[in-house]
């Protein structure tokens, strides 16, 4: 056989492997859009179910006690349904103050709960809500805190036409709610601190990590593959989606906090923005044995204890 011959068949052979893998990854590029976009995983009952049974949470007070109020607002992508939950038990003297709790993706806004009673005892009023596509929410995909961000926006403007512009108003999320919540920084300048728990820091290197955690192949061209068709199908640019960016133009004080076992968003997603964050009040706790979205099922007085040594700090900051 000629030499050439050879050459064509090796070539030939290269080309084929490298159009397998294209359409490989491009399947599995189709396959993570459609994960992050399937039906509704979870219902608020799901949810209720879950905080009862797996977290231990008691559902009395939201039941019984809490005076809640409904919402409803026009959203990035359809309504987005929530609720405020008025702190009766307040010194109608004091400064007013609200704590709004993000949740993190597939789940809705009764995981935030969890974390309310925390704020609920520090005297806030509270807000809780389904991001697009999740919980009662309308929408038809999830953009992990690029458009939810935005959602967030008009969840704040609506909040502050309750409670007024002075109002102390404070921001919680997790995982996905937690980005939410960091990006908003890059929004508004009337947040006055932030509690993030295990938030990733930039969309493009996040998934990335995960790709490669996922299908143990180089992240090109799988991912740049997702981002081209989250643009065309979603108006949704991974680029464009990095928290990092917001906590280093802001001024607010961040708690992050993140498990140093969690194998899904790297603990070093909240050390690279901590290391950034301009207020001298900012703080990390990485929680010793959680995986993601564990730091408070691992240690609910710990992480307590966190919250309301930072809630403490940065309110007699306000005092000075």
């Amino acid at each position: 056989m000629e030499w050439y011959f050879i050459v064509l068949i090796v070539l030939g052979g290269v080309v084929a492997l490298f159009g397998l893998y294209m359409i490989f990854a491009a399947v599995i590029a189709k396959a993570t859009l459609k994960a992050a976009s399937t039906p509704k995983a979870h219902s608020l009952e799901d949810a209720r179910s879950h905080q009862a049974e797996v977290e231990g949470y008691d559902f009395g007070d939201y039941d019984s006690k809490w005076r809640k109020q409904d919402f409803e607002l026009d959203g990035t992508r359809g309504k987005l349904r929530g609720e405020v939950i008025f702190n009766d038990s307040v010194d109608k003297g004091s400064r007013v103050k609200v704590a709004v709790l993000c949740h993190g993706h597939t789940w809705n806004r009764l995981t935030a709960l969890k974390y309310a009673n925390i704020f609920y005892a520090k005297g806030y009023n509270l807000v809780i809500y389904d991001h697009a596509y999740f919980g009662v929410s309308d929408g038809d995909h999830t953009t992990i805190g690029g458009k939810e961000s935005h959602d967030l926006n008009t969840v704040l403007d609506h909040v502050r036409g309750i409670f007024g512009k002075d109002a102390l108003l404070a921001l919680h999320g997790e995982s996905m709610g937690a980005a939410t919540v960091l990006l908003e920084l890059g929004l508004r300048d009337d947040i006055d601190f932030v509690v993030a728990d295990c938030p990733f820091s930039n969309t493009m290197s996040y998934y990335r990590e995960l790709c490669k955690k996922v299908t143990h192949l180089p992240s090109f061209p799988i991912v740049d593959f997702a981002n081209v068709m989250a643009k065309r199908k979603y108006g949704y640019d991974f680029t464009k989606v990095n928290p990092i960016d917001a906590v280093a133009s802001s001024k607010a004080p961040i708690c992050f906090i993140h498990g140093n076992a969690d194998d899904f968003i790297n603990m070093h997603h909240s050390q690279d923005m901590h290391k950034v964050s301009a207020n001298p009040l900012s703080e990390i706790h990485i929680v010793e044995g959680a995986a993601h979205a564990e730091s408070y099922k691992t240690d609910k007085d710990q992480y307590a204890q966190i919250v309301n040594a930072f809630i403490d700090k940065v309110e007699a900051s306000f005092k000075q």
